[in-house]
């Protein structure tokens, strides 16, 4: 062994790297600070995909960070001999160490392409999200299903004492264990639950003590009942351990009654008796997923109250440090106008008045910033709202900024909603003010606010017969600042749709859209709870 290291370190009349470079100052510097610092560099990088590993022992592939954390380390490594051969020629160990890097570089390189497949089924960002939504479907949807497991558990309570009564019918074909014993545990009647839960036949256990039932640590538990049985008292719902013929643990709920003969002595005892095993399980489960959810929304809370911090601060900025500077440069463009106009050239004016203009459209494009970020915010004050009417408001509205058009309107009465009134007037002004403005250019125009059902459920539905859309780009029709339309066809910003959706989500409801190129468009939305009331 010291034989192989010796040879390893030998320098075998080899010249120091240094001559090759004839000990350049300069050279000699660069190369030593250079592979030093690229050394140092790769240590830490192993360093920190260790720490990695062991922080993250949920990461699936802690084998391909030990890979390159040896394979950066080997790199590292033969920087280091770099700076070593400039005064030591130890060019064996260097070509050894070389050799060793080639080797885990190809190895690396081989395992990386087979795992890309892998790695890219990693669930992004937006399945994480997707992932969370489907959460909160499930935080609903277990708590429905712990309504129903205690409805069920009061039904089946209920069952018990019925079948006490009735137990004379039923024994044979129940599931539950219907049990006869005396006074002193001995067991008289054993039916075919009994069996079933058990694994014991009647044959096996009639004649037989119950305490053969019973685990050692609990017969205590059989005498506390039996003396209650002596004074004419019942155990209802006993919740305890026995033991199955395979020596296997059950959990039952035992419910004990009194036999009374005709004289109205207690002669012995009738022992209902259900597995509630699986049932234990079961709710064991959902109190560890609900500690789960638990935590999980409280994990949620938190974000999105950082989130909604953030868009406050978003909308200060807004608010003072874009619209201030805005005002501030069309204040003095105006005056640059009204001062010098009569001295500009017609290009300089026309460039004003571009800025001019500019600047309002910034300006409009900052206020629906503003109420798309005002919406998502705030208590939702709900009362009942009368559609039909706010619908003729602002009806009235729109004809009085064009008095010369003529458009028809059919709005049916009757109609109502309960919501938030601010938020549901910017819904109609929005999906109105749409109707009236893409009627324009329609011969005959035709604006109808109507009720709908769809489903069995009934919805609010405003429909035009105006420019209408290819349904192709539904999808893009509720996102912010997308337009289907040119803007010198139909101005617009492209916000108001946009502010439709997020006001119905707050509600929980929701809307979609139909249309037709030159057909016109629809739009139906509903609210949950009290939806929208259909016109007797």
């Amino acid at each position: 062994m010291m034989d192989e290291l010796s040879r390893l370190l030998a320098i075998n009349g080899f010249l120091p790297h240094g001559y090759c470079i004839s000990w350049s100052q300069p050279l000699v510097l660069t190369f030593v600070i250079s592979d030093i610092l690229i050394f140092l560099s790769y240590f830490s990088m192993p360093v920190a995909l260790v720490n990695f590993a062991r922080q993250r022992k949920d990461f699936p592939y802690h084998w391909v960070l030990w890979l390159f954390a040896a394979f950066i380390m080997a790199c590292g490594t033969t920087h280091l001999m770099g700076a070593i051969v400039l005064w030591q020629p130890m060019y064996n160990l260097d070509a050894m160490l070389k050799a060793f890097t080639a080797i885990i570089s190809v190895i690396t390189a081989i395992l990386l392409w087979p795992l890309i497949p892998h790695a890219l089924k990693l669930p992004s960002p937006a399945q994480l999200k997707q992932a969370n939504a489907e959460l909160q479907h499930e935080i609903v949807a277990r708590r429905r299903f712990e309504d129903e497991l205690r409805v069920a558990k009061e039904a089946a309570e209920d069952s018990l004492q019925k079948e006490r009564i009735l137990m004379s019918a039923i024994v044979e074909f129940s599931d539950d264990a219907i049990i006869g014993k005396t006074l002193q545990g001995i067991v008289t009647a054993w039916n075919r639950g009994a069996e079933k839960i058990f694994g014991y036949s009647a044959a096996e256990m009639v004649g037989h003590p119950i305490l053969e039932l019973i685990p050692p640590g609990r017969r205590a538990e059989e005498e506390m009942i039996l003396a209650a049985i002596r004074r004419g008292e019942s155990v209802l719902h006993f919740e305890t351990e026995r033991v199955r013929k395979d020596g296997r643990l059950i959990d039952i709920s035992v419910t004990v009654s009194p036999i009374r003969d005709k004289s109205g002595q207690i002669i012995g005892a009738s022992k209902i008796a259900r597995d509630i095993t699986e049932a234990r399980q079961t709710q064991a489960k959902i109190q560890e997923l609900n500690n789960t959810l638990e935590q999980r929304v409280v994990e949620r809370t938190a974000e999105l109250k950082a989130a909604n911090e953030e868009l406050d601060a978003f909308a200060y900025a807004v608010t003072h440090d874009l619209r201030a500077p805005l005002r501030a440069m069309t204040a003095f463009s105006k005056i640059l106008l009204e001062d010098f106009g009569d001295k500009l050239e017609p290009e300089a004016k026309k460039s004003l008045d571009h800025i001019i203009a500019a600047s309002g459209n910034m300006g409009q494009l900052i206020e629906g910033l503003l109420v798309l970020s005002r919406v998502t915010r705030g208590e939702i004050k709900r009362e009942q709202i009368d559609v039909s009417a706010m619908a003729q408001r602002i009806r009235e509205e729109l004809e009085r900024t064009d008095p010369h058009r003529k458009v028809s309107w059919e709005i049916e009465p009757g109609l109502s909603l309960r919501g938030d009134p601010r938020m549901l007037e910017s819904v109609m002004r929005n999906l109105l003010g749409n109707a009236w403005k893409y009627t324009h250019h329609v011969a005959a125009p035709l604006v109808r606010v109507r009720a709908v059902l769809e489903n069995g459920k009934p919805q609010i539905c405003v429909e035009d017969n105006g420019a209408g859309f290819d349904m192709a780009y539904a999808e893009q029709l509720f996102q912010p600042f997308r337009r289907l339309h040119r803007q010198e066809e139909f101005p617009g910003l492209g916000i108001g749709l946009a502010t439709v959706l997020r006001i119905v989500r707050r509600h929980g409801g929701s809307i979609r859209a139909a249309a037709a190129p030159g057909q016109g468009a629809a739009f139906f939305f509903s609210f949950p709870e009290h939806e929208a009331k259909e016109a007797a």
